[in-house]
């Protein structure tokens, strides 16, 4: 048996979407390929899919430009913001503008969250922290805003601190589409056929985990803030199952304006892998 690297980060919506396949609930998955699992956080798989160490890799939207002539993009396992995306945040100010040379913290650079600040927030400073140690820095005052994510979109507010702006928010009004925020990626050494049987087992791992959603949360809650939950809810299934048009169109959108900022290159095309399940087997009840 060959085996197939499979990387997500330790996330409630990562951890949702292979819960059902890293504990063998489906018998789904390439022929002949034995599935591992890691579990990493989101700059650091970025960094790895630098080196190409995975099979399967969840990675930024604005670092895929970095890897696109290593991995196609899977059209499963998307993080996919409507009406929410990462949080700019502060104790001492309340308006994009106050920020202009202060400090904000992100988890990383780049990522979306640290793209989207820059692109909104134009002068800002950014300092790279763990991503759950932004919000008490910022009550220390050892940094003057941070960019929240994950399940610290649930928390910041409990600490009482200020949303200076939604950077989910501040892109569907900008452009109009929702926020293309984190992307599953497949190598392009599996080849296309192989690629589409890692689409399908990842769409048969959702399904079963729409199906047994206690099961799964309460696997997922161990990991974060323990609100996995309310984590997971804040995105559309459809969107996990099948990335839509309009997220395909945002895409292009992101790519287009990394290499503009400069932060990545000119991604000229981008393919994006489909699974083998018919369309009837997509809809969650």
């Amino acid at each position: 048996m060959k085996k197939l690297s499979i990387a997500y980060t330790p996330d409630s919506d990562d951890v949702f979407n292979y819960y059902a396949w890293e504990k063998g609930h489906i018998s789904t998955g390439p022929a002949g390929y034995e599935p591992s699992f890691h579990k990493n956080h989101i700059i650091d798989l970025n960094r790895d899919a630098l080196e190409e160490r995975f099979d399967v890799v969840a990675v930024s939207s604005v670092f895929y430009p970095l890897v696109a002539d290593k991995y196609r993009v899977l059209c499963v396992g998307n993080s996919v913001g409507r009406d929410f995306g990462p949080a700019l945040v502060s104790k001492n100010y309340k308006t994009p503008s106050e920020l202009a040379g202060k400090r904000v913290a992100v988890g990383g650079h780049p990522t979306t969250g640290s793209g989207l600040a820059l692109m909104f927030c134009p002068g800002i400073e950014l300092v790279e922290l763990p991503f759950d140690a932004i919000v008490d820095a910022i009550l220390n005052d050892e940094i003057d805003a941070g960019v929240m994510i994950h399940e610290e979109l649930l928390y910041y507010e409990e600490k009482g601190l200020n949303l200076v702006l939604d950077l989910g928010v501040a892109w569907n009004e900008d452009t109009g589409l929702p926020l293309p925020v984190g992307l599953n990626l497949v190598s392009k050494r599996l080849g296309v056929e192989t690629a589409r049987d890692v689409a399908t087992a990842c769409q048969d791992s959702l399904l079963w985990g729409a199906a047994h959603q206690d099961e799964v949360y309460a696997y997922a809650s161990a990991f974060g803030r323990g609100r996995a939950r309310d984590h997971v809810e804040m995105f559309r299934m459809e969107d996990f199952l099948r990335l839509p048009d309009d997220v395909r169109q945002a895409m292009r959108i992101m790519f287009d304006r990394v290499a503009a900022m400069g932060l990545g290159p000119e991604v000229e095309s981008f393919e994006i892998i489909e699974g083998r399940l018919e369309p009837g087997r997509l809809r969650v009840a």
